[in-house]
Parts: C-alpha cells; structure tokens; sequence
C-alpha cells in the first residue's frame, strides 16, 4: 500500500486528529519496520503509536510499503518486548518481568528492581481505584531501563533525544514512554537507596499515570498537575501506605518545607489562578514550582477527592494532540471547583500553614 492509499483509507474510516483509528498498519520508516496505531496525520506528518509503546512522528511519504495488519491494536506481550529491549542494549543487563513491569537492570541483581516498579504500580492503581476512578490497563509492558552508573545514564542520554534535564537522577520520556534512572546507591560507594528510591517514585508515578489514563501523553496538560501527583507520591504514607498509616506519613517534608519557607512568606508564584494558567513558573523558579504544584495537589487530593478525581478525568480527556490555552485551564479548574477562586486560595493557604 502506498502512503498516498494509506491517507485515503485512513481519511474513508472517518478518523483524524479529533479521533485516531484504531486498526494496526506497519511501513518501513528510514529503514525501520514500525508498526502500530495512527494517532494523527495530515499529508505533512503522521505521529503513530508502536506496539511497544513508543510515539513515531514522521511524513506519511515516507512509509514504504505500507500495509494494515490488524482491525485493531495490540501491543508486544512481554517475551516479544523482551527481544526487543535485549536488541538493543544487549548482554550488559539482565532483564526481568513482572505482572505489568519489563525492566533492564545491572546484571547480577535478579528481579529486585522489577519488584519495586511493580509495588509502586500497585499502590498507585490502589490508590486511585478507591477513590473510585475508572482506570485503564496498559496493552504493553512498562519499560524501565535502570544503568549501574551515573556516567552510564549520562552517557546515553546525551545520544539519545530522551531530553533530560541537566543533572537530573532520573527521568520518564512520554515519547519512548519510559523512565530511565541509574542505581545512586553505588556512588562512592555510599549506600544512597533513599535517593534512588525518591527517584523511582516520582518516575514510575509519571509513568503509571500516563499510562492508566491518569493523564494523557497524546495531549497538553499542566504541568502542575502532573508535578503535583508526582511529588505527592514521593510521601511514604501514599506510595506505601500499608507500611507507613499515619497521617504526617503521608506530608512530603521536602515539599512542604520549600513551600511554607519560600512561597508563603511572599507568594512569589501568585495566587492560584495565576499558578494554574500556565506552566511558566516551573521555567522561572521550578523549586518554588515544585512545592507549590505539591501542595495544591495534596490539598485538593486531602480535602476534595471526588473533585480531585473529577478534574483528573477532565484533563486527561483533552482533545488528541492539542494545546491547552490560560483561559481553558482556568474555565476548566473554575468548573469544576468552583467560582470563587479567592475563596478557594484562602483555604489552601490556611490547609498548608496548618501542616506539621
């Protein structure tokens, strides 16, 4: 099938940006067989999602040889993705598997890592289903890729176009939908697994929830929103509350201590309404950002759940692939919250300064 039949069928089936096609088609791209889901094309540009779970953008002239081969998608099962993962990084790792979980570790460590990404996958669905939110299970395994070093994870990152932040321990790339981390606990020789470990809650909460339907990783959403469940995820009282059932459990101390030292006394972000209109603050004073993404979350999370919830399903059922204008994120946290933001903002101010 040429590219040009291909956009011909897609356009008979009726799909498009606003609504992607559910069928499989595979086509040689740069000399790679992909084959997946089309999301969104137009004559310039196709973004399709792969089996494996990975997004592909490219234009529709050059797919070659263009075929469908399924009425609807399918992602790898775990031995295909395992293959695959073993292609390409090889004998170095050691590769293990778990219910919901594909993980390339440091070779020798057996299924540990595999484990802890698959507690906190748990805890997380735990977490929400009892809130009564519908989630969705992911149709492939969840890749994460942990290096042994930190000049291994660099290493790879500056070859890839995962797009990590300088000096980051870790990091969840929507595009290859993965996270990559490296273990910290054998710097220096140091037993630094607390480090590791915040790293790999504040990933795999990423992850999960772009991958649950949490959040969406085909659209614009804020920022804060999804920084916010993140970091209140890192609390030990939420990602592991069977352990850990008292309520100071559940503060992010780190969090808290930036947000009631730094932004109460002068509110430097603004007022809620200014926060949430966009993702600025997090380019302008991210630590700030951070904290405050972190208490808004656990204060809406705290003391308007099934609101909470109810604004999680509206964001992540935003439009495929389209942006998400100040007035849009306003009109929709108004809706849903209410009105009155002033209102709203002196709550949350008195809900934090009362946390110990």
């Amino acid at each position: 099938m040429s590219w040009v039949r291909l956009l011909l069928l897609l356009a008979a089936l009726g799909a498009g940006p606003a609504g992607a096609a559910d069928f499989m088609f595979e086509a040689v791209v740069g000399g790679t067989l992909l084959e997946g889901r089309p999301l969104a094309w137009t004559d310039a540009t196709m973004t399709l999602l792969s089996r494996d779970g990975q997004l592909h953008e490219f234009p529709p002239s050059q797919a070659k040889s263009a075929r469908r081969t399924a009425p609807h998608f399918r992602g790898y099962a775990v031995e295909e993705m395992r293959q695959r993962l073993y292609k390409e990084f090889g004998s170095r790792f050691d590769y293990a598997s778990t219910g919901h979980y594909l993980v390339a570790h440091p070779r020798g460590e057996r299924g540990v890592w595999a484990d802890r990404f698959e507690a906190l996958y748990r805890s997380f669905v735990r977490y929400f289903r009892v809130r009564n939110f519908s989630l969705e299970d992911p149709p492939y395994p969840l890749v994460a890729v942990v290096f042994g070093n930190r000049s291994e994870y660099e290493r790879y990152v500056s070859g890839s176009s995962s797009g990590a932040p300088t000096g980051a321990l870790g990091h969840y790339e929507p595009r290859t939908n993965r996270v990559y981390l490296y273990d910290q606990s054998t710097a220096g020789g140091d037993d630094r697994w607390d480090e590791t470990a915040a790293t790999v809650v504040h990933e795999a909460t990423h992850q999960t929830a772009y991958n649950v339907g949490v959040h969406t990783r085909f659209a614009a959403g804020p920022r804060w929103v999804s920084e916010g469940l993140a970091t209140m995820f890192e609390a030990r009282g939420i990602h592991d509350a069977q352990s850990y059932d008292r309520g100071d459990s559940r503060v992010n101390r780190g969090r808290l201590l930036d947000f009631q030292s730094d932004v109460l006394p002068s509110q430097p972000l603004g007022s809620i309404e200014t926060f949430i209109a966009s993702d600025q603050s997090f380019q302008r004073l991210p630590i700030l950002a951070y904290a405050e993404a972190w208490a808004l979350t656990f204060f809406l999370s705290e003391t308007r759940p099934l609101e909470y919830a109810e604004y999680l399903t509206v964001t992540a059922g935003r439009p495929l692939f389209s942006e998400y204008p100040a007035a849009e994120r306003v009109a929709d946290f108004r809706r849903v919250f209410g009105s009155d933001l002033k209102l709203l903002d002196a709550h949350f101010l008195s809900f934090v300064k009362g946390l110990r």
